[in-house]
């Protein structure tokens, strides 16, 4: 049975995804902190015959996160990594989070799950994936990677960071028969929306490249 494991699993991007790869006969591996935000889609994918586990995961501990890919590692063949902080308001609406707004406490929190746990899922995804004699590795990066904002201080840089390591290790990645790549997500996504979908779909289109010499490294949305 091959397997994707979403890191990051809340309505939006990374259930959008999670339903794509599952229409194309995945096993579905959901890693949240909470699993009460997804019982309705979980309930809703078994009873369309998908395999679904659920894992409590909290992304900002590295070597939870790492723990977590590796109890997987027998038919994992696709991680995708979408964890990610935004600050929101009571009623939904995205706090700006300049530098003076940061705590040392929160600016490491926020760097170990835009950034850091994602480098530590990479790592631990090449050893499970390189034994397996290859995969897909998906990063769900962002606009801040490449136009940064004072306001979203945070992740402009970690998203920068991201998008960089997803270049720089796209060709090491290669060698082993790993497919690294990033969605650049350069908007605000609201799950009410269609754009999940067509995320969702750059996701797959980029983990169906089959010939390794015209693998893409990334697709930007819009």
């Amino acid at each position: 049975m091959k397997t994707y494991l979403v890191l990051g699993a809340g309505p939006g991007i990374g259930l959008a995804t999670a339903e794509q790869f599952a229409a194309h006969g995945y096993r579905i591996v959901l890693a949240s902190r909470s699993e009460a935000r997804l019982e309705g889609a979980i309930r809703s994918l078994r009873e369309s015959g998908v395999d679904v586990v659920f894992e409590s995961a909290d992304a900002s501990n590295p070597v939870a996160v790492q723990q977590l890919i590796q109890r997987h590692e027998n038919d994992l063949e696709v991680l995708h990594y979408n964890a990610g902080v935004l600050h929101y308001d009571a009623s939904g609406t995205v706090l700006t989070r300049p530098l003076d707004a940061e705590t040392a406490a929160s600016l490491t929190h926020d760097a170990n799950v835009n950034l850091v746990s994602a480098l530590a899922a990479v790592q631990a995804a090449k050893q499970v994936l390189s034994l397996r004699g290859g995969g897909t590795i998906l990063l769900t990066g962002g606009g801040f990677g490449i136009e940064p904002s004072p306001d979203f201080i945070n992740i402009s840089v970690a998203k920068a960071g991201l998008r960089a390591a997803a270049k720089a290790l796209f060709e090491p990645l290669r060698a082993h028969n790993i497919h690294l790549a990033t969605v650049t997500v350069c908007t605000f996504v609201s799950p009410e929306t269609n754009k999940p979908k067509e995320i969702a779909e750059a996701f797959w289109t980029l983990h169906e490249q089959t010939d390794a010499k015209s693998w893409e490294w990334e697709k930007i949305v819009t």
